[in-house]
């Protein structure tokens, strides 16, 4: 597990991935059939250079892109875990909780313990209790599939900011979007029903 991408003071997840999360073999196919290459890791990595310093002002622009669409802003305001704090208002927490999304998207894109730690909190719950939560702690499935692309468009103007030639903000822009798909792709196991994911 690569160390540079958890932030300090981070508590260090188990490296065996908790109950219910997709077993290795099936994580590694589906990057696999998503054409995820060294060349995006490659291309992540760069990202992560260039945004890195700019997590507020990324931060900023997705959560402008939100407040343009008042269904959207309404459904992630209601978000929270009451265990970690989060409330998504823009606060520090949420922008802590950002930035340690894009390092480990970024930097170890196979091995996200952002999504370890949300199996977790749902593993052995009563499917009636896991629901419940769910539809208080995290936004519903369709906006993680909507917000997909605008997450990878609100980047693309801090990365032409960094004088960066075209094709290279294509390349990263497309790694991008490959990781944050395959990551709902994983994350889409929590809302599905058991036998149809």
């Amino acid at each position: 597990m690569n160390d540079s991408a958890r932030l300090v003071g981070e508590n260090v997840i188990a490296a065996s991935a908790p109950t219910g999360f997709p077993a290795g073999e099936e994580a590694e196919l589906l990057w696999r059939i998503g054409l995820f290459s060294p060349d995006d890791e490659r291309a992540l990595r760069k990202l992560w250079r260039v945004l890195k310093g700019q997590t507020d002002d990324y931060l900023d622009r997705v959560l402008g892109m939100v407040a343009a669409y008042p269904a959207l802003a309404a459904a992630l305001a209601a978000v929270r875990h009451e265990n970690l704090g989060v409330a998504a208002d823009g606060s520090a927490t949420v922008r802590r909780l950002f930035r340690q999304w894009l390092s480990e998207t970024c930097l170890t894109p196979h091995e996200s313990l952002w999504l370890n730690r949300l199996y977790s909190l749902y593993a052995g719950l009563p499917p009636e209790r896991s629901a419940q939560t769910m539809s208080v702690e995290l936004p519903e499935f369709r906006y993680l599939i909507a917000l997909s692309f605008p997450l990878v468009a609100a980047a693309r103007s801090l990365l032409v900011d960094a004088g960066l030639a075209s094709e290279a903000i294509e390349r990263m822009q497309s790694a991008f979007l490959k990781a944050i798909l395959l990551q709902v792709t994983l994350l889409s196991k929590l809302y599905v029903k058991d036998g149809f994911w």
